[in-house]
């Protein structure tokens, strides 16, 4: 019997998690996980390959698996599974929906760009990059999946899995729903240089959730802020940081009140970094000690990606039959 899909996302293990990826990426979904909703959640090591080598890609399998549970996926109420688990469905379907969709309309993705090296065009991508929103469609579309939760960056995407289904489904029969787009709100996180977003490529301006707390303290106190009595967009990205990674409304609300006085003109920064140390420092301390213990139980992860491969594999298995049937390929 197939599993319900109500929710599929993806994550991507390459590397260390920033503050910008808990609070972009994984708080998300475990905010709709305490909602009642049980994702499906697959690391899209397949996806990852597309600009990354395989072997490195393999050496962050268990770490994100384990980053993931540690800040707050319950694996008792989402299934996770690796996506090479059901390499070879994933990659057949991804054959099968890929005369559906033109290379032009690929060529006008505009994350294509994003992933290529400075001043490349588009037409120099290789070819699984310029297939990835067909890969992509695969995973939701094998799942049979209702609701994606996307940022802005990933609608276009999307919108090539939701054509893709429409024109299977027009020449073939109604096999695939149409997945509808969960919009996750972007948030513009910048970096505490204040030199654009945080990113793992300018790690000096970026709180990662492996840093030593001496480290975190210093990027924090080196932090770009703003003048008393103003607000810019880097001091905005730092309270969002702060009462993102904030476990209490008292935190919160300590930070609101720091704020006001800055807005007052007064030379509260220096209280402001203070207290946004202690968060995150907090917050790192606890998620590093919840992380090393289930790094340290191996079997752990691997009994959560089993199960998680079972359900993805019936229900890729049973998709991917109803699909042969419909085109007459069995």
């Amino acid at each position: 019997m197939k599993y319900k899909v109500d929710l599929l996302t993806g994550i991507r293990p390459t590397g260390n998690l920033t503050a910008a990826n808990y609070l972009g990426a994984v708080l998300p979904i475990i905010e709709l996980q305490s909602q009642g909703i049980s994702p499906l959640v697959f690391v899209s090591d397949i996806h990852a390959i597309t600009d990354k080598e395989p072997d490195i890609v393999k050496e962050h399998i268990y770490g994100i698996v384990a980053d993931y549970i540690a800040l707050g996926i319950d694996p008792q109420k989402a299934n996770i599974y690796l996506q090479s688990d059901i390499f070879g469905e994933v990659t057949t379907l991804t054959t099968l929906l890929a005369r559906l969709v033109s290379v032009a309309e690929l060529l006008r993705v505009p994350t294509l760009k994003d992933k290529l090296k400075k001043n490349a065009k588009p037409e120099m991508a290789n070819s699984l990059l310029l297939l990835y929103p067909v890969l992509m469609a695969s995973d939701i579309l094998l799942n049979k999946a209702k609701k994606i939760p996307v940022g802005e960056d990933q609608l276009a995407h999307m919108e090539i899995t939701r054509l893709i289904a429409r024109r299977f489904n027009k020449k073939y029969g109604e096999i695939f729903p149409i997945s509808q787009a969960l919009h996750i709100k972007s948030l513009r996180i910048l970096s505490l240089k204040g030199e654009g977003k945080m990113s793992k490529t300018n790690p000096s301006g970026a709180i990662f959730l492996t840093d030593d707390l001496k480290t975190v303290a210093r990027k924090i106190k080196t932090a770009e802020t703003a003048v008393e009595g103003e607000m810019n967009k880097k001091l905005e990205s730092h309270i969002l940081i702060a009462k993102g990674l904030a476990k209490t409304k008292s935190e919160c609300d300590e930070i609101d009140s720091i704020i006001k006085e800055h807005k007052n003109g007064k030379p509260v920064m220096g209280q402001f970094k203070q207290t946004f140390t202690l968060i995150a420092q907090n917050f790192i301390e606890d998620f590093q000690i919840k992380r090393s213990e289930i790094i340290r139980n191996s079997s752990y992860v691997q009994s959560i990606l089993e199960k998680g491969s079972q359900v993805a594999k019936r229900n890729a298995t049973e998709t991917l039959d109803d699909v042969k049937k419909a085109l007459k390929f069995n």
